[in-house]
């Protein structure tokens, strides 16, 4: 039943997609399938999913539990652009944590809070509620060994809001998680999480210079993910690296996913490398026959003359493969006449068409 409304979402049945939804037993589980789906929909569906994740939320009883899910709803709500509404579940569920007497279920709903605020970049706000759950546990008389396993469990949330952050406030999420993992002794835990804070501050710090060393170093798993952490126009130009280092490496399914997100991100967002990291990387995929992939980037380089330069060598270059009527099309669509008229005389045979 809980895969069942993805299912249905696949295949574009919105209601039937809501109505195995509303079917799903657990309140909380329920209420994770309609905010999966509100994520996913268009705004007509939005005010009917929100009132059954009302109905949903009110119905629930435990304490603990309500906390998490209006929680969740705030953070669902953030996600869809409407953060005064969020803001006001996340007073919700935060004045509802308050009230919880007894320690240990406090410092869980805190928990929960905190990683629903990290998921709606209220990243000082988590942080704080993080903490007071650590302060909570700590102070209560609970045992020692449930002290311990909260706190682990608490660790594991931390680094799951940790990598869902993108900008150097991850570092103290994982500095966290690394000092509650070394309070009770995990060292193993500590120090997996140490690697990865260790991992962003150098992406962090070199930029696209380190993803490219780790492209050097064929750790295309660790490129992709340190891709995260970059500034949106460094991102850009280090996931059309990415981009070709997948093609050289016959890993194509991949390598199309990621510049079909990419062209995207230039054609419809307007983020975009400069014009010279373009021509660069244009030329890369001439090299490898990706003719068609040379042809976009050449299409997003705004300096007409440079944009010119590289229409003329993927002209050319298609050429040389034996297509000649798409050849001549690219040059006829060439702004720059200098560039233009060259590349005509070479493809008709006036000049070699032969080039680097």
């Amino acid at each position: 039943m809980v895969s069942d409304f993805k299912e249905r979402l696949k295949k574009g049945d919105i209601e039937g997609a809501i109505e195995a939804a509303l079917n799903i037993d657990d309140s909380f589980f329920r209420l994770e399938a309609l905010a999966y789906i509100l994520r996913s929909v268009n705004e007509t569906y939005h005010d009917l999913i929100l009132s059954k994740m009302f109905e949903t939320t009110d119905s629930i009883v435990n304490k603990v539990t309500k906390v998490k899910a209006l929680a969740l709803v705030g953070s669902a709500l953030y996600a869809i652009g409407k953060e005064r509404m969020g803001d006001h579940m996340f007073r919700k569920a935060i004045s509802l944590a308050d009230s919880i007497g007894y320690p240990s279920w406090q410092a869980e709903a805190y928990g929960y809070l905190a990683y629903y605020l990290a998921l709606s970049d209220l990243l000082e706000d988590s942080l704080y509620y993080f903490n007071q759950a650590v302060r909570v546990i700590q102070s209560s008389r609970e045992s020692y060994s449930r002290i311990v396993h909260f706190l682990s469990n608490l660790a594991k949330l931390i680094v799951q809001a940790a990598d869902e952050i993108t900008n150097e406030k991850a570092l103290d999420f994982y500095g966290l998680a690394e000092d509650i993992y070394r309070s009770i002794r995990l060292k193993i835990q500590a120090n997996a999480v140490k690697s990865k804070r260790e991992f962003v501050k150098n992406i962090l710090k070199g930029g696209s210079v380190a993803i490219m060393g780790l492209l050097d170093t064929g750790d295309i798993d660790k490129a992709i993910i340190g891709i995260r952490y970059l500034s949106p126009k460094e991102r850009v130009a280090a996931m059309l690296e990415v981009a070709y280092w997948l093609f050289l490496h016959e890993r194509e399914d991949l390598a199309r996913v990621l510049l079909a997100d990419v062209f995207d991100m230039m054609l419809v967002g307007k983020i975009k490398p400069s014009d010279l990291e373009l021509m660069g990387i244009a030329h890369k995929f001439m090299r490898l026959g990706r003719l068609d992939e040379a042809l976009v980037i050449a299409g997003i380089i705004e300096d007409e003359e440079r944009a010119s330069e590289v229409l003329g060598n993927v002209a050319l270059t298609y050429a040389r493969f034996g297509k000649m009527e798409k050849a001549l099309s690219i040059a006829e669509g060439i702004k720059n006449e200098i560039v233009k008229n060259r590349v005509l005389k070479a493809l008709k045979g006036e000049e070699n068409v032969g080039h680097k």
